[in-house]
């Protein structure tokens, strides 16, 4: 079995999930990169929504904003260079780094864009705008989710109890179907 597959065995995606987004090279071309494979895959198979509770994979195009990845992405760097022109150091160039994913904390999880020209070989890095710490992890955002829910990779900034042993997936309330009372569809595996 791929890590994809134990990803999607261990949280399920969607059920019936009938769109997907298909204008990857005109957000390619916004974002004047082209994006990991891995990344495709995961908007493709889950859609806008949130991994149990807490960690969201920005979207190429939501009606929310902060969960944009062209938007966010700049209003990150914007925030990454104004501590810069505070003194404070700060482990990568802000054009080295595009965030992928936050969480409900305000860590945000970034490629680190290096080399440029290689995105299937981006590390990534996290940080909470608020805290000096940078930790690193060897792969893409896949891979990362696979370590945490798969792997039982634990970080310094997850809270207690993440992730959850009956780990899900929560469809933003945009998406058509039925809600439950937080306006959250959800859908939990079965483990």
């Amino acid at each position: 079995m791929t890590k994809s597959q134990e990803l999607l065995a261990v949280i399920p995606p969607p059920i019936g999930r009938s769109s997907r987004f298909d204008l990857w090279s005109e957000l390619e071309r916004r974002l004047g990169f082209a994006v990991p494979q891995d990344y495709t895959w995961l908007v493709d198979a889950y859609g806008p929504g949130c991994f149990d509770g807490f960690l969201h994979v920005l979207q190429p195009k939501s009606r929310f904003e902060p969960i944009r990845i062209g938007s966010f992405g700049e209003k990150y760097r914007e925030r990454i260079k104004a501590q810069i022109e505070t003194g404070r150091t700060i482990r990568h160039a802000p054009e080295q780094l595009q965030p992928v994913a936050r969480t409900e904390d305000g860590d945000v999880i970034s490629w680190v864009m290096m080399p440029a020209e290689h995105s299937a070989s981006w590390g990534l890095t996290i940080n909470n705008p608020s805290r000096s710490e940078w930790l690193s992890f060897e792969g893409g955002i896949a891979s990362f989710l696979h370590a945490v829910f798969v792997d039982g990779l634990r970080m310094s900034f997850f809270p207690e109890g993440f992730p959850s042993s009956s780990p899900a997936f929560e469809i933003y309330p945009s998406v058509d179907g039925e809600c439950d009372e937080s306006g959250l569809r959800t859908v939990r595996s079965v483990r």
